[in-house]
């Protein structure tokens, strides 16, 4: 597992990807991004929400039942998962301020899959971006919410995997972590080296 420590926050603070203001099913109306993505991931409660309300289906949803670290109500856990139906449900824990081995296991084995998930995040779901950005495809979109501005609109490229790589590279290590393992290599199991291999 991986802590993020205060220079990452600092870091990560400035969004990935385009940054759309406002809320709501019209505002993801408007991200051009979906309108060429041939894979998409949505992270949080709201923006999974009002994707799968506006008709799109992304292929991977990941939600913690939670905005803004508060529950959220039944009523609205209920309208969620109309929409979920057909997707597979899959539960992981993630500590908050961590991205957990439980969690990367389970994005590379679901990604790229014809069937759609729901990840359920025991904890919290926010730092789920990086480990997707690199296990997913250049130019899959991932759409995650920018607290008090709006969605951001995230097209997966080589250069922010480097980027992305070197950020995970730096993190703290807790317990017996496979995280970096997993998604940077070191071996051949790695994301990066099989994508090279």
């Amino acid at each position: 597992m991986l802590r993020i420590s205060g220079d990452h926050r600092k870091r990560l603070s400035k969004p990935f990807g385009r940054i759309y203001e406002g809320n709501g099913e019209e505002l993801i109306k408007k991200i051009e991004e979906l309108r060429d993505a041939k894979y998409l991931a949505t992270i949080g409660d709201l923006v999974s929400y009002y994707t799968l309300k506006a008709g799109y289906k992304p292929n991977i949803v990941i939600i913690d039942l939670k905005t803004k670290r508060e529950v959220l109500s039944e009523e609205f856990s209920k309208k969620i998962f109309e929409y979920l139906k057909d997707y597979e449900v899959v539960k992981v824990k993630n500590p908050q301020g961590h991205i957990s081995d439980e969690l990367v296991e389970v994005l590379i084995k679901i990604a790229g899959s014809k069937k759609r998930y729901c990840v359920i995040v025991e904890g919290e779901e926010d730092l789920a971006a990086l480990p997707l950005s690199l296990i997913l495809d250049e130019k899959s979109v991932i759409l995650y919410g920018v607290p008090s501005k709006g969605v951001a609109a995230y097209v997966v490229n080589e250069n922010d995997k480097v980027l992305i790589s070197h950020i995970l590279e730096e993190m703290e290590e807790i317990g017996e972590d496979r995280v970096k393992e997993l998604l940077i290599g070191g071996g051949s199991n790695g994301i990066a080296d099989r994508k090279e291999g």
